[in-house]
């Protein structure tokens, strides 16, 4: 498959209109790690892509036996036309998806991530350890059967279930991947060294509701009581 997909690909990547470059941190992070999904994954992915065209595929082999019935000669160039057809979305389909699997990038470095995916709908995002709250590993039946698991990251603000992770763009998921619970703990290392070093100097604030004039005035009030009582000690204070 993959010999006839790199035939294909000249034919069906300007459709998609796609840089093909790889991504890149932003300027001042160091790359730490460089991932990809695992071969399994694209594996799953061509299964999932041609069951979803199945019941098109059957369709259009039902509907090319009843035009050859009805219309004989002319029923058959309308059966190789509709084939012709089908063969070009599924070309089209399965090279989509090698494209996908090929624009898939997780760079994580010492400041930030950087997670670049899709083919139809590109999506590229810049996540700072900063705003990362939650990191959740996920492996349902099919993903256990080829070996990967998925590696949710959320940012503050998520509201979205990781069932449906596209409804909220604070939340990120990296697919594929065979290691995720080792790039879990490397994140997670990541954070508490972005946190341990940049927090800098503690910041005092005043208390909600007293302004800075307010508590001059009580700290005014302070000092003279007290120089009131230093100067009552030293008048009631016996003489030799």
């Amino acid at each position: 498959m993959e010999t006839l997909l790199k035939l294909l690909r000249p034919l069906f990547l300007p459709l998609l209109k796609l840089k093909l470059e790889p991504p890149h941190l932003p300027e001042g992070t160091s790359l730490v790690r460089h991932l990809r999904p695992s071969p399994s994954w694209l594996a799953y992915r061509y299964l999932q892509t041609l069951f979803g065209l199945l019941n098109q595929f059957i369709g259009v082999g039902v509907m090319a036996v009843v035009l050859i019935v009805r219309l004989e000669s002319a029923g058959v160039a309308l059966a190789v036309l509709l084939a012709v057809v089908e063969l070009f979305v599924i070309g089209l389909a399965l090279v989509t998806t090698r494209v996908d699997y090929d624009l898939r990038h997780y760079l994580v470095g010492d400041r930030s991530l950087r997670v670049a995916q899709g083919a139809w709908r590109r999506e590229e995002a810049t996540l700072s350890y900063a705003n990362v709250q939650n990191l959740e590993v996920l492996q349902g039946p099919l993903e256990r059967l080829f070996g990967f698991k998925s590696l949710i990251v959320s940012t503050a603000g998520s509201d979205a279930s990781p069932q449906d992770p596209s409804s909220n763009s604070h939340l990120v998921t990296m697919v594929g991947l065979e290691n995720a619970d080792e790039l879990r703990e490397l994140i997670l290392g990541m954070l508490r060294h972005h946190k341990d070093s940049g927090l800098g100097e503690p910041v005092h604030h005043p208390p909600a509701g007293l302004d800075s004039s307010r508590l001059l005035e009580v700290r005014n009030a302070a000092l003279a009581l007290r120089d009131a009582a230093r100067a009552r000690a030293a008048t009631t204070r016996p003489s030799a």
